[in-house]
């Protein structure tokens, strides 16, 4: 075991004797996301690099301190790549902030989330314990489930020390399509194509316009362009707007004021909030700005009321924060509380950046 790690167990171990909160960061890129910070920082990007990376295999073992850049300028060597697409939030993003926070970009509608994609995490606990779940393989199903749940904990449950995750070929050919509709017309025409064999990659609404993007063998790509008509951007342009969407360099995403993450079942019709809005996921991600007046109350009570829910992605007012993601229900609770005890019973690592559950 390297120094850093027999100092990082101690420095739990110690924490969790005297009551007090340690809190994992990497670039510090995601500070924004989620409840309050709380607990002494523990700067990760003191422990980065490929641990291993066999292109035949399709899998990368990585320290979580490791540079995102630095990750995905590998996989682009071997003609690979993330297929989850995570967020680029800043140039000192890491992959373990990448995959804790659980959040995908464009692709998740074709890809999968980044659950779908560890295999493996080697988890300090918050009793200092080095814990080893799942493999380098999708056949090694031992302890998988648990590797699974890293995704999205924002560590909560303890800090990541390695990670093995499944990477992906790039697609030999992409096109991008955009179509000029209003936005039922939008959320109909997109699950209608995505209910047929379509090389469907990525959607975005916004503002009148559909956008699609494909990805696939070059003669299914080709195939589709030409059924499904529209108008075609040019390559480099919609690398670029592909880019500012995965990135949320968009327009939408840098104007002022709360932004909302509404997660609907797809097919649901214009939700008509007051406010902007544009939607990923063939519509079944929905990004609201509301205008002043309309209440968090109101937009949980809108998602709920379709079977969805919304969370406050974005905002300026630190007190909403405590409740920026949507209460979980009876079970959800139960079982965050069953994790968190098993996995970290001192509260060294704070649950209030998810939701207060305790």
């Amino acid at each position: 075991m390297s120094d850093f790690i027999d100092d990082l167990c101690k420095q739990v171990e110690l924490a969790a004797r005297n009551k007090t909160q340690l809190r994992p960061l990497g670039g510090g890129t995601k500070n924004f996301y989620g409840g309050p910070l709380q607990g002494e920082e523990v700067d990760m990007r003191q422990w980065a690099g490929i641990v291993e990376y066999e292109p035949t295999e399709l899998v990368i073992t990585v320290k979580p301190g490791t540079a995102l850049a630095e990750v995905e300028a590998a996989l682009a060597a071997e003609k690979q790549e993330l297929a989850f697409e995570p967020p680029r939030l800043g140039a000192k993003g890491t992959i373990g902030g990448a995959i804790v926070s659980g959040l995908a970009g464009p692709a998740r509608l074709s890809k999968g989330g980044v659950k779908d994609y560890v295999l493996g995490c080697t988890l300090l606990d918050g009793k200092g314990q080095l814990l080893h779940f799942g493999g380098v393989v999708m056949k090694n199903v031992a302890g998988y489930d648990v590797a699974r749940v890293i995704p999205g904990s924002m560590g909560t449950l303890g800090i990541a020390t390695e990670l093995s995750i499944k990477v992906m070929p790039v697609a030999p050919a992409e096109a991008t399509l955009q179509f000029d509709m209003d936005v039922n017309k939008a959320i109909a025409q997109s699950n209608e194509w995505l209910s047929k064999p379509l090389p469907i990659s990525a959607t975005f609404f916004d503002n009148g316009k559909l956008t699609v993007r494909l990805r696939g063998a070059s003669a299914a790509v080709q195939a589709a362009t030409k059924n499904m008509g529209g108008q075609e951007m040019e390559s480099q342009q919609a690398q670029a707007f592909w880019t500012s969407v995965r990135d949320q360099q968009h327009a939408f995403f840098k104007a002022e004021g709360d932004l909302w993450r509404m997660a609907v079942p797809p097919t649901t019709v214009d939700l008509a909030m007051h406010g902007q809005s544009v939607h990923e996921w063939g519509s079944g991600l929905r990004w609201l700005r509301a205008d002043a007046g309309v209440t968090a109350e109101q937009i949980r009570a809108t998602a709920k009321r379709v079977g969805g829910h919304a969370t406050l992605y974005r905002t300026g007012n630190d007190a909403a924060r405590v409740h920026a993601f949507q209460q979980p229900d009876a079970v959800m609770l139960k079982l965050q509380r069953r994790l968190k005890e098993q996995f970290d019973p001192a509260g060294v690592f704070s649950i209030n950046r998810l939701s207060p559950i305790l």
